[in-house]
């Protein structure tokens, strides 16, 4: 026992370690036992984290991309390139521009009331052809009917008369200037001392008048008074004539010489005289004739060529044609062939419509478009053209306020080389109000409008589209004046503003 209780320390510590190795052994082989257990548990540990990691990391983004948008502004847009490119926005910037107030009213369509007329018979008469229809085009000058007509055949008539006396007067005129240049050279040839015989061979067919007889008989006598006292001067001399016989024959020489000069001072002043009378009978006849021509021109209504008219028969005397005073279309017709028709009687309705009048009401609020100047451009929309807009010229603004609408009428021209504007068609004019001013102006489809309220988007680049409120004053077609709310050389979307508009919406929505 006692030895048994006195062992040694080593032994002890030996079975001491041996007790140690069994209690590792142990141990690994329960691990070795439980490993495939611990490998399952691992595998579905690293998977639980996994997908916790992928859940916990998409709700990050999500988070993150929801905190982004949470603090963007929310009057911007941001949109992707891919809108951008297919919405192919337009921007131009805020700029300063000449505005003008403008104001529409409404307007009717006219015809130019000198193109528009009735085409009237001048007289009584019968209308034996109607040469155009409703629809037709004539230009001016081309005939339009024929009526026949008792009193233009008597206008035609008194012409008739008024020629042949014209014509009377002519050949007496005539005559009266051809006795005038035979008297001159019979008065020549009578200074020359030519004989009787000479001047009656040289003039014996050529017409002198009565003249003839008066000069060339005082002319004859006086040369025989010569002859008679040469022939007795020498028998003075040998006392065979007395002296008293010779005075007596220098006397009647005197006497025959001055009835040779009364007679060609008579035959001057008598050729004279008669010649300016033939001359004042042709003038009067002239204006007479003309007077005839002026008188059947008016009852005519136009001018007949005077060298190819025909007067040769009573039909072509009383023949009265009816002309188109201008070019244009008929537009309407009164009587048909062979009707009796009175003085005034509309035959036809003749109207231009190349140009056309546009007639509105200027009220007091826009008192001052009466300042216009004639020829100053105005706009004129017609509705039943799809809006069409055409520009008309101011003729004038009438004087007279009307009592029933406190306005004044405005007259315009407007062009209708196109045909397509018809009078009596209903249409809106723009007239300009007061002063052009020059103003940070934007394009009229940038403004846009939600709510009572006008914005524009401003292109903030990038793909960046920013909501800005503005307020606008005086537009017109072209522009429109900002009064607040842009500064100049702000971009401001023009084309695809309307489709930011709904993207905004739609993003208000999502909100």
């Amino acid at each position: 026992m006692t030895n048994h209780q006195n062992t040694s320390p080593s032994s002890s510590s030996s079975e001491t370690r041996i007790e140690a190795s069994d209690a590792k052994t142990g141990v690994v082989s329960s691990l070795l036992k439980g490993l495939p257990t611990l490998l399952v548990l691992a595998a579905m540990g690293g998977g639980w984290m996994l997908m916790h990691y992928i859940n916990s990391g998409g709700s990050s983004v999500k988070e993150d991309v929801e905190v982004t948008e949470a603090g963007a502004p929310s009057d911007t847009l941001v949109l992707p390139e891919g809108k951008i490119n297919a919405a192919k926005f337009e921007s131009v910037a805020a700029q300063a521009q000449n505005v003008q107030h403008v104001h529409t009213v409404p307007g009717r369509l006219r015809y130019d009331q000198t193109k528009h007329v009735d085409v009237k018979a001048p007289m009584d008469g019968i209308l034996a052809e109607l040469v155009v229809t409703p629809g037709d085009h004539v230009e001016s000058g081309d005939l339009i009917a024929v009526l026949r007509s008792p009193e233009i055949g008597q206008a035609r008539a008194e012409i008739l008369k008024r020629q042949k006396e014209r014509d009377i007067a002519q050949q007496v005129l005539q005559r009266e200037l051809t006795l005038a240049k035979n008297l001159k050279e019979v008065s020549a040839m009578l200074d020359q001392g030519q004989s009787v015989d000479v001047i009656e061979a040289a003039f014996s067919n050529r017409a002198l008048g009565a003249y003839r007889q008066e000069i060339l008989s005082a002319y004859s006598k006086m040369r025989l008074a010569d002859e008679l006292i040469a022939n007795i001067r020498p028998l003075v001399a040998s006392g065979s004539v007395s002296g008293r016989t010779v005075r007596e024959r220098e006397g009647e020489r005197q006497l025959a010489e001055t009835s040779f000069r009364t007679a060609r001072d008579q035959a001057s002043f008598a050729i004279e005289q008669s010649k300016m009378k033939a001359e004042a009978d042709v003038s009067e006849a002239d204006r007479q004739l003309n007077l005839a021509w002026q008188s059947l021109e008016t009852l005519l209504g136009y001018r007949e060529d005077k060298n190819t008219v025909n007067l040769s028969n009573q039909e072509a005397l009383s023949r009265l044609e009816v002309r188109a005073p201008f070019g244009g279309s008929v537009e309407a017709q009164g009587f048909a062939n062979n009707e009796r028709v009175m003085r005034g009687d509309s035959l036809v309705v003749l109207a231009n419509t190349d140009s056309l009048s546009v007639e509105a009401s200027i009220r007091e609020s826009d008192w001052s478009a009466v300042a216009l100047q004639p020829g100053t451009e105005i706009s004129v929309l017609v509705p039943a053209l799809d809006d069409r807009v055409f520009t008309a010229k101011v003729r004038y603004f009438g004087r007279e306020v009307q009592a029933d609408t406190n306005s004044v009428p405005l007259v315009a021209r407007i062009e209708n080389s196109e045909g397509l504007l018809r009078p009596g068609m209903f249409v809106r004019v723009t007239v300009p109000i007061g002063e052009a001013r020059e103003a940070l102006s934007i394009k009229p489809e940038s403004v846009l409008q939600h709510e009572n309220e006008q914005f524009v988007f401003v292109d903030m680049n990038n793909g960046a589209f920013k909501r800005v409120g503005v307020s606008t004053g005086q537009a017109s077609d072209d522009w429109v004046e900002v009064t607040e709310g842009l500064s100049p050389g702000q971009l401001v979307v023009t084309h695809g503003a309307f489709l930011l508009k709904s993207e905004l919406l739609l993003q208000g929505e999502g909100d």
